[in-house]
Protein backbone atom coordinates (compact mmCIF):
# COMPACT_ATOMS: atom_id res chain seq x y z
CA UNK A 1 0.00 0.00 0.00
CA UNK A 2 2.57 2.10 0.22
CA UNK A 3 3.71 4.70 3.58
CA UNK A 4 0.55 6.48 3.80
CA UNK A 5 -0.20 8.54 7.21
CA UNK A 6 -3.73 7.84 8.61
CA UNK A 7 -5.98 10.22 7.25
CA UNK A 8 -8.01 10.73 10.19
CA UNK A 9 -5.70 11.30 13.39
CA UNK A 10 -2.43 11.93 11.03
CA UNK A 11 -0.23 10.37 13.44
CA UNK A 12 -0.04 6.99 12.97
CA UNK A 13 1.73 4.95 9.64
CA UNK A 14 -2.02 3.36 7.75
CA UNK A 15 -2.34 0.37 7.42
CA UNK A 16 -5.53 -0.36 6.48
CA UNK A 17 -6.76 0.07 3.05
CA UNK A 18 -10.83 0.88 2.44
CA UNK A 19 -11.86 0.78 -0.92
CA UNK A 20 -16.10 0.73 -0.70
CA UNK A 21 -17.54 -0.16 -4.15
CA UNK A 22 -20.56 -0.28 -6.00
CA UNK A 23 -22.42 -0.37 -8.80
CA UNK A 24 -19.45 -1.54 -10.95
CA UNK A 25 -16.95 1.92 -9.61
CA UNK A 26 -15.00 2.76 -6.06
CA UNK A 27 -17.36 5.20 -4.18
CA UNK A 28 -14.73 5.77 -1.45
CA UNK A 29 -11.24 5.24 -0.99
CA UNK A 30 -9.50 5.36 2.94
CA UNK A 31 -5.89 4.75 4.40
CA UNK A 32 -6.29 4.61 8.49
CA UNK A 33 -3.97 3.42 10.98
CA UNK A 34 -5.85 0.17 12.89
CA UNK A 35 -6.64 2.37 16.01
CA UNK A 36 -8.86 4.43 13.72
CA UNK A 37 -9.83 2.19 11.83
CA UNK A 38 -11.73 0.17 14.79
CA UNK A 39 -13.11 3.41 15.79
CA UNK A 40 -14.55 3.85 12.67
CA UNK A 41 -15.69 0.66 12.36
CA UNK A 42 -17.88 1.34 16.27
CA UNK A 43 -16.77 -2.15 17.72
CA UNK A 44 -13.71 -4.50 18.11
CA UNK A 45 -13.56 -6.89 15.84
CA UNK A 46 -10.39 -8.74 13.87
CA UNK A 47 -9.84 -7.36 10.11
CA UNK A 48 -11.79 -9.87 8.37
CA UNK A 49 -15.05 -8.57 10.05
CA UNK A 50 -14.17 -4.57 9.77
CA UNK A 51 -16.87 -2.85 7.90
CA UNK A 52 -19.86 -5.52 6.94
CA UNK A 53 -21.06 -4.22 3.36
CA UNK A 54 -24.66 -2.40 3.09
CA UNK A 55 -26.93 -2.66 0.72
CA UNK A 56 -25.87 -3.46 -2.71
CA UNK A 57 -22.41 -2.21 -1.95
CA UNK A 58 -18.68 -4.03 -1.36
CA UNK A 59 -16.23 -2.85 0.52
CA UNK A 60 -12.74 -4.55 -0.36
CA UNK A 61 -10.42 -3.86 3.21
CA UNK A 62 -6.97 -4.66 3.16
CA UNK A 63 -5.55 -5.15 6.27
CA UNK A 64 -0.94 -5.06 5.79
CA UNK A 65 -1.32 -5.81 1.80
CA UNK A 66 -3.98 -8.77 2.25
CA UNK A 67 -7.25 -8.06 0.77
CA UNK A 68 -10.08 -9.01 2.44
CA UNK A 69 -13.31 -8.74 0.48
CA UNK A 70 -16.93 -8.19 2.28
CA UNK A 71 -18.99 -10.36 -0.48
CA UNK A 72 -22.41 -10.60 1.49
CA UNK A 73 -24.19 -7.47 2.20
CA UNK A 74 -26.96 -6.77 4.83
CA UNK A 75 -30.32 -7.63 4.35
CA UNK A 76 -32.23 -4.49 1.84
CA UNK A 77 -35.59 -5.75 3.87
CA UNK A 78 -34.76 -6.34 7.48
CA UNK A 79 -31.51 -4.42 7.40
CA UNK A 80 -29.98 -6.95 10.41
CA UNK A 81 -28.83 -10.28 8.30
CA UNK A 82 -26.99 -11.31 6.48
CA UNK A 83 -28.11 -11.21 2.42
CA UNK A 84 -27.80 -14.39 1.03
CA UNK A 85 -30.43 -14.10 -1.40
CA UNK A 86 -29.91 -11.97 -4.79
CA UNK A 87 -33.46 -11.84 -6.35
CA UNK A 88 -33.03 -10.21 -9.92
CA UNK A 89 -35.81 -8.68 -12.41
CA UNK A 90 -34.33 -9.10 -15.81
CA UNK A 91 -36.67 -8.37 -18.76
CA UNK A 92 -34.51 -8.57 -22.26
CA UNK A 93 -31.34 -9.35 -20.86
CA UNK A 94 -31.63 -6.01 -18.64
CA UNK A 95 -31.36 -5.90 -14.91
CA UNK A 96 -34.31 -4.11 -13.87
CA UNK A 97 -33.77 -4.46 -10.01
CA UNK A 98 -32.06 -5.99 -7.74
CA UNK A 99 -32.43 -6.85 -3.94
CA UNK A 100 -29.95 -8.17 -1.32
CA UNK A 101 -32.18 -10.51 0.86
CA UNK A 102 -31.71 -12.71 3.91
CA UNK A 103 -33.18 -16.55 4.10
CA UNK A 104 -36.06 -15.39 5.82
CA UNK A 105 -37.30 -12.39 3.94
CA UNK A 106 -36.99 -13.73 0.62
CA UNK A 107 -38.96 -16.54 2.05
CA UNK A 108 -41.27 -14.28 3.11
CA UNK A 109 -41.53 -12.02 0.11
CA UNK A 110 -40.60 -14.42 -2.74
CA UNK A 111 -41.67 -17.93 -1.24
CA UNK A 112 -43.80 -19.20 -4.25
CA UNK A 113 -41.20 -18.49 -6.59
CA UNK A 114 -38.03 -19.82 -4.86
CA UNK A 115 -40.14 -23.18 -4.08
CA UNK A 116 -41.02 -23.33 -7.88
CA UNK A 117 -37.28 -22.68 -9.09
CA UNK A 118 -35.70 -25.65 -6.73
CA UNK A 119 -38.02 -27.94 -7.16
CA UNK A 120 -36.32 -27.04 -11.24
CA UNK A 121 -32.58 -26.78 -10.38
CA UNK A 122 -30.79 -28.72 -12.35
CA UNK A 123 -27.51 -29.87 -10.34
CA UNK A 124 -24.02 -29.89 -11.92
CA UNK A 125 -23.60 -33.38 -11.61
CA UNK A 126 -27.02 -33.74 -13.95
CA UNK A 127 -25.44 -31.29 -16.66
CA UNK A 128 -22.23 -33.33 -16.80
CA UNK A 129 -24.10 -36.47 -17.09
CA UNK A 130 -26.11 -35.11 -19.68
CA UNK A 131 -23.08 -34.01 -21.64
CA UNK A 132 -21.50 -37.32 -21.06
CA UNK A 133 -24.59 -38.91 -22.16
CA UNK A 134 -25.11 -36.87 -25.26
CA UNK A 135 -21.58 -37.63 -26.48
CA UNK A 136 -21.87 -40.98 -25.77
CA UNK A 137 -24.95 -41.32 -28.34
CA UNK A 138 -23.17 -39.65 -31.02
CA UNK A 139 -20.36 -42.78 -30.76
CA UNK A 140 -23.16 -44.94 -30.59
CA UNK A 141 -24.47 -43.73 -33.81
CA UNK A 142 -20.72 -43.72 -35.00
CA UNK A 143 -20.77 -47.25 -34.38
CA UNK A 144 -23.52 -47.58 -36.78
CA UNK A 145 -22.76 -45.66 -39.38
CA UNK A 146 -18.66 -45.65 -39.76
CA UNK A 147 -17.81 -50.15 -38.94
CA UNK A 148 -17.88 -50.52 -42.23
CA UNK A 149 -15.38 -47.91 -43.35
CA UNK A 150 -12.99 -48.74 -39.63
CA UNK A 151 -13.01 -52.62 -41.03
CA UNK A 152 -11.74 -50.98 -44.29
CA UNK A 153 -9.09 -49.25 -42.60
CA UNK A 154 -7.86 -52.35 -40.37
CA UNK A 155 -7.63 -54.54 -43.44
CA UNK A 156 -5.50 -51.74 -44.73
CA UNK A 157 -3.89 -51.03 -42.33
CA UNK A 158 -2.74 -54.95 -41.25
CA UNK A 159 -1.83 -55.73 -44.84
CA UNK A 160 0.73 -52.88 -45.00
CA UNK A 161 2.13 -53.52 -41.66
CA UNK A 162 2.33 -57.28 -42.53
CA UNK A 163 4.24 -56.60 -45.79
CA UNK A 164 6.75 -54.50 -44.07
CA UNK A 165 5.10 -51.04 -44.68
CA UNK A 166 4.71 -48.29 -42.38
CA UNK A 167 2.24 -46.10 -41.03
CA UNK A 168 2.30 -42.13 -41.27
CA UNK A 169 0.14 -39.77 -39.18
CA UNK A 170 -0.94 -35.98 -39.04
CA UNK A 171 -3.46 -33.43 -38.01
CA UNK A 172 -3.42 -30.15 -36.46
CA UNK A 173 -3.93 -29.39 -32.69
CA UNK A 174 -6.26 -31.84 -30.86
CA UNK A 175 -5.45 -34.35 -33.84
CA UNK A 176 -1.86 -33.58 -34.11
CA UNK A 177 -2.03 -34.94 -30.12
CA UNK A 178 -4.32 -37.87 -31.60
CA UNK A 179 -1.92 -38.72 -34.13
CA UNK A 180 0.89 -39.05 -31.57
CA UNK A 181 -1.95 -41.08 -29.43
CA UNK A 182 -2.04 -43.89 -32.04
CA UNK A 183 1.33 -44.01 -33.66
CA UNK A 184 2.19 -44.48 -29.63
CA UNK A 185 -0.64 -47.66 -29.53
CA UNK A 186 1.33 -49.15 -33.01
CA UNK A 187 5.16 -48.58 -31.71
CA UNK A 188 4.13 -49.84 -28.50
CA UNK A 189 1.55 -51.85 -28.02
CA UNK A 190 -2.52 -51.75 -27.50
CA UNK A 191 -3.37 -54.96 -25.57
CA UNK A 192 -0.96 -57.62 -26.59
CA UNK A 193 2.69 -58.07 -25.66
CA UNK A 194 3.71 -57.96 -29.30
CA UNK A 195 6.68 -56.83 -31.37
CA UNK A 196 6.77 -53.07 -32.09
CA UNK A 197 4.70 -51.92 -35.46
CA UNK A 198 5.88 -49.46 -37.47
CA UNK A 199 4.67 -45.90 -37.03
CA UNK A 200 5.46 -42.15 -37.25
CA UNK A 201 3.53 -39.66 -36.12
CA UNK A 202 4.73 -36.48 -38.16
CA UNK A 203 3.73 -33.71 -35.60
CA UNK A 204 6.35 -34.41 -33.25
CA UNK A 205 9.40 -32.44 -34.79
CA UNK A 206 9.69 -29.35 -34.66
CA UNK A 207 13.02 -28.57 -36.38
CA UNK A 208 11.56 -30.45 -39.36
CA UNK A 209 7.84 -28.66 -38.83
CA UNK A 210 9.46 -25.16 -38.29
CA UNK A 211 12.45 -25.33 -41.10
CA UNK A 212 9.85 -26.44 -43.40
CA UNK A 213 7.07 -23.81 -42.40
CA UNK A 214 9.72 -21.26 -42.95
CA UNK A 215 11.29 -22.11 -46.16
CA UNK A 216 8.37 -23.35 -47.68
CA UNK A 217 4.78 -23.03 -46.03
CA UNK A 218 3.08 -23.89 -42.94
CA UNK A 219 0.89 -25.87 -45.98
CA UNK A 220 4.03 -28.21 -46.93
CA UNK A 221 4.62 -29.48 -43.27
CA UNK A 222 3.02 -32.75 -43.51
CA UNK A 223 3.26 -33.39 -47.52
CA UNK A 224 7.34 -32.35 -47.41
CA UNK A 225 8.25 -34.99 -44.63
CA UNK A 226 5.21 -37.79 -46.58
CA UNK A 227 7.77 -37.17 -49.79
CA UNK A 228 10.91 -38.62 -47.50
CA UNK A 229 9.34 -41.07 -45.82
CA UNK A 230 6.90 -42.40 -47.48
CA UNK A 231 6.92 -45.31 -50.03
CA UNK A 232 4.08 -47.49 -51.95
CA UNK A 233 2.49 -49.94 -49.71
CA UNK A 234 2.51 -47.29 -47.24
CA UNK A 235 -0.64 -46.01 -45.24
CA UNK A 236 -1.03 -42.52 -43.88
CA UNK A 237 -3.33 -41.35 -41.36
CA UNK A 238 -4.63 -37.79 -42.00
CA UNK A 239 -6.50 -36.52 -39.24
CA UNK A 240 -8.97 -33.23 -39.92
CA UNK A 241 -12.40 -32.26 -37.97
CA UNK A 242 -13.29 -30.12 -40.94
CA UNK A 243 -12.46 -32.55 -43.57
CA UNK A 244 -10.74 -29.18 -45.61
CA UNK A 245 -6.95 -28.47 -43.58
CA UNK A 246 -4.83 -27.43 -46.24
CA UNK A 247 -1.78 -28.83 -44.70
CA UNK A 248 -3.79 -32.45 -44.80
CA UNK A 249 -5.32 -31.91 -47.52
CA UNK A 250 -1.69 -31.60 -49.47
CA UNK A 251 -0.40 -34.62 -47.38
CA UNK A 252 -3.01 -36.53 -48.91
CA UNK A 253 -2.06 -35.83 -52.45
CA UNK A 254 1.61 -36.60 -51.74
CA UNK A 255 0.89 -39.42 -50.17
CA UNK A 256 -1.62 -41.16 -53.36
CA UNK A 257 1.72 -39.81 -55.57
CA UNK A 258 3.90 -42.21 -54.37
CA UNK A 259 1.17 -44.74 -53.64
CA UNK A 260 0.45 -45.04 -50.06
CA UNK A 261 -2.89 -46.03 -48.98
CA UNK A 262 -4.80 -42.84 -47.65
CA UNK A 263 -7.60 -43.09 -44.85
CA UNK A 264 -9.26 -39.88 -43.55
CA UNK A 265 -10.71 -39.19 -40.03
CA UNK A 266 -13.15 -35.89 -40.41
CA UNK A 267 -16.51 -34.42 -39.11
CA UNK A 268 -19.76 -35.08 -40.36
CA UNK A 269 -19.87 -34.26 -44.07
CA UNK A 270 -15.92 -34.83 -44.40
CA UNK A 271 -15.12 -31.84 -46.37
CA UNK A 272 -12.79 -32.29 -48.94
CA UNK A 273 -11.09 -35.16 -47.58
CA UNK A 274 -14.27 -37.31 -48.19
CA UNK A 275 -13.52 -37.97 -51.86
CA UNK A 276 -9.82 -37.19 -51.73
CA UNK A 277 -9.20 -40.28 -49.60
CA UNK A 278 -9.26 -44.12 -50.00
CA UNK A 279 -11.51 -44.55 -46.87
CA UNK A 280 -13.03 -41.25 -45.14
CA UNK A 281 -13.89 -42.62 -41.58
CA UNK A 282 -16.74 -39.62 -40.54
CA UNK A 283 -18.15 -39.12 -37.34
CA UNK A 284 -21.53 -38.12 -36.82
CA UNK A 285 -21.43 -34.52 -35.59
CA UNK A 286 -20.04 -30.93 -36.21
CA UNK A 287 -18.71 -30.48 -32.40
CA UNK A 288 -14.94 -30.78 -32.88
CA UNK A 289 -14.61 -32.09 -28.95
CA UNK A 290 -17.07 -34.90 -30.10
CA UNK A 291 -15.34 -35.27 -33.60
CA UNK A 292 -12.46 -35.57 -31.92
CA UNK A 293 -13.02 -38.23 -29.46
CA UNK A 294 -14.54 -40.28 -32.15
CA UNK A 295 -11.84 -40.52 -33.67
CA UNK A 296 -9.72 -41.57 -30.30
CA UNK A 297 -12.57 -44.27 -30.48
CA UNK A 298 -11.84 -45.41 -34.18
CA UNK A 299 -8.25 -45.23 -33.93
CA UNK A 300 -8.93 -47.28 -30.69
CA UNK A 301 -10.51 -49.88 -32.81
CA UNK A 302 -7.74 -49.98 -35.95
CA UNK A 303 -4.74 -50.61 -33.39
CA UNK A 304 -7.12 -53.63 -31.87
CA UNK A 305 -7.76 -55.55 -34.94
CA UNK A 306 -4.35 -55.11 -36.43
CA UNK A 307 -2.86 -56.11 -33.41
CA UNK A 308 -4.89 -59.23 -33.52
CA UNK A 309 -4.59 -59.80 -37.19
CA UNK A 310 -0.61 -59.68 -36.92
CA UNK A 311 0.35 -60.58 -33.81
CA UNK A 312 -2.36 -62.79 -31.81
CA UNK A 313 -0.20 -65.52 -32.24
CA UNK A 314 2.66 -63.98 -30.57
CA UNK A 315 0.80 -64.62 -27.12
Amino acid sequence: MGCHICEKCRKGGATVHITEMGEGRRLVEKHLCERCAQEEAGRTAGPDELFPAGGARRKVIMMSGEEVRAEHPTCDLCGRRTATVQVSEIIDGVVLSSAHLCKRCAQKKHGEVLRAASENVVTFAEQVRAAIVASAEVKRLFAEQAAADIARAVEIVATSLGNGGKVLLCGNGGSAAEAQHIAGEFVGRFRLERRALAAVALTTDTSILTSIANDYSFDDVFARQVEGLGREGDVLFAYSTSGNSRNVLKAVEKAKGLGMATIGFTGEDGGAMATLCDVCIKAPSTDTPTVQECHTAAGHTICRFAEEILCGGDR
